[in-house]
């Protein structure tokens, strides 16, 4: 029989109470999960995002499909960019195709691009129901999608 069960006992409720300090100290904070989607996020203006295609002033492509932007891809995200009939500064992109699916979002393309004719954006919801649905072809990626800016 064991004779010295009392502190056992007390050590037992002093660790309980630890616990239940622990607890109720953690119930006074303030709550630091977001009700998204109801409440979204705030975004950080240099957060990287879904990419986009600029116009110039006159409403014209800014991309001349010199092929920079998928040189410098890492992941081969943007597999197929062809140009028109044009030579230097006047051709323009024909079909430029982002597969959001493969990209990295490290911005290389953005940086490469002689031009300025691409950036990314601070839309973050890139998603779909098949791999087809996250490819995107050049008039998709002309116009901004939500929180794009």
């Amino acid at each position: 029989m064991r004779r010295h069960w009392l502190p056992d006992i007390v050590l037992g409720l002093w660790s309980i109470a630890k616990g239940l300090a622990v607890t109720l100290r953690n119930t006074a904070r303030p709550r630091v999960t977001l009700d998204y989607p109801a409440k979204p996020a705030p975004i950080f203006p240099r957060y990287r995002g879904r990419l986009q295609q600029l116009r110039d002033e006159s409403g014209r492509l800014k991309c001349t499909a010199c092929l920079a932007c998928q040189k410098a891809c890492p992941s081969n995200a943007l597999p197929t960019i062809e140009g028109d009939d044009q030579k230097g500064r006047e051709k323009r992109a024909k079909t430029y195709l982002w597969d959001s699916g493969r990209c990295l979002f490290c911005g290389y393309c953005v940086e490469a691009c002689p031009f300025g004719a691409i950036r990314m954006t601070t839309n973050f919801s890139v998603v779909g129901d098949t791999r087809e649905d996250l490819h995107l072809g050049l008039e998709q990626l002309l116009e901004p999608k939500g929180g794009a800016q």
